[in-house]
């Protein structure tokens, strides 16, 4: 799997901060191009994890997002998510890791938003899974 890099966008935003940078950091702003990528399911996921709720369409440069959203975002349009899969778990645990092997400025899943994620899948992942049993019931 090859993920978007935003490396050198999370670089510059460590230099400038002179920190490193989480992933709810709200630095950049995303355009229509952007946010039109997204699924409904990648916008419940990023409301859950980061509170961001983005109009259904954005004008002009668009809003300001999250690392997080970003990275969906832009893996939507040019990375494993462009076949239109949902972000899985193993979908954020890969971008995670490629990120604290490689980017010690930052990281667009870190901390508590991995966690969240994750939580949330899981979740997600369950319910699905006792309607497939429920209706498996109904049908024996």
């Amino acid at each position: 799997m090859s993920t978007y890099g935003l490396s050198p966008l999370l670089r510059a935003a460590s230099a400038a901060l002179g920190a490193p940078v989480s992933g709810d950091l709200r630095w950049l702003y995303a355009g229509p191009h952007d946010l039109d990528a997204l699924t409904s399911s990648d916008r419940d996921l990023i409301a859950v994890v980061t509170g961001e709720l983005f109009p259904e369409h954005v004008e002009g440069v668009g809003v300001r997002v999250s690392f997080f959203a970003l990275q969906i975002a832009l893996d939507r349009i040019a990375g494993p998510l462009r076949d239109g899969e949902d972000a899985s778990i193993e979908y954020m645990e890969r971008v995670y890791t490629t990120y604290e092997d490689n980017c010690p400025e930052g990281n667009p899943f870190s901390g508590e938003l991995l966690d969240l994620a994750l939580a949330y899948l899981v979740g997600k992942d369950l319910a699905r899974q006792d309607a497939e049993a429920r209706d498996d019931s109904l049908v024996a």
